[in-house]
C-alpha cells in the first residue's frame, strides 16, 4: 500500500474519466450493463477520494452530505487490486472526511457480497436485502455512528 496515493478530487478533475471508466468496469459492466456516467457528481457536498497508482486510478469512493448525515456510494477498486487493501484506505479516507466534517451518521447501500467488509470497518447492517433498481444485485442498508468516536 506505500505505492498508493490517496488525493481528493474535484468534479472537473481531468482524472474523473479515468474514475468513470473504473466506476462502469467494476459496478456495471460485470452485469452486461451499458456505460451509464450519470453518477451524481455536481453539486456541493460531495467529498471525491481517488486511489492512484503509477498515477493511474485504481480506486474511487464519494461521501455526499446531506442533511441527515452522509452517504458513501461509489466505492470502486479495480479488479487487479481487490483484497490489496485500496478499498480499505477509501473508505477509512472517506469517514475520516465525515469526521472532519462533524457529520455524525454515515449509511451506504452495500452489495450483499461485501456486507462483511464493510462490518470489519465498523458498519453495521440496518436493513434487510434489497434489490437495486439498474443491478437487481442484493443489497444491504448500512450505517457508522460516528458520534461515539
Amino acid at each position: 500500500m506505500n505505492d498508493i496515493e490517496m488525493r481528493w478530487v474535484q468534479a472537473e478533475d481531468p482524472c474523473m474519466s479515468e474514475i468513470d471508466e473504473l466506476r462502469h468496469v467494476v459496478l456495471f459492466r460485470p452485469y452486461g450493463l451499458p456505460r451509464l456516467d450519470a453518477w451524481d457528481d455536481d453539486g456541493n457536498g460531495i467529498h471525491r477520494l481517488a486511489a492512484f497508482k503509477d498515477g493511474e486510478v485504481v480506486g474511487y469512493g464519494c461521501l455526499i452530505e446531506r442533511d441527515d448525515g452522509a452517504q458513501i456510494r461509489q466505492v470502486s477498486v479495480s479488479p487487479h487490486l481487490q483484497r490489496s487493501g485500496v478499498g480499505t484506505a477509501v473508505v477509512r479516507g472517506l469517514v475520516a472526511r465525515a469526521i472532519e466534517c462533524g457529520i455524525i451518521s454515515v449509511r451506504l447501500d452495500s452489495r450483499a457480497t461485501a456486507e462483511t467488509f464493510y462490518q470489519r470497518l465498523g458498519f453495521a447492517t440496518v436493513g434487510g436485502q434489497f434489490a437495486t433498481g439498474r443491478t437487481g444485485l442484493p443489497h444491504v442498508r448500512m450505517e457508522i455512528d460516528l458520534s461515539v468516536r
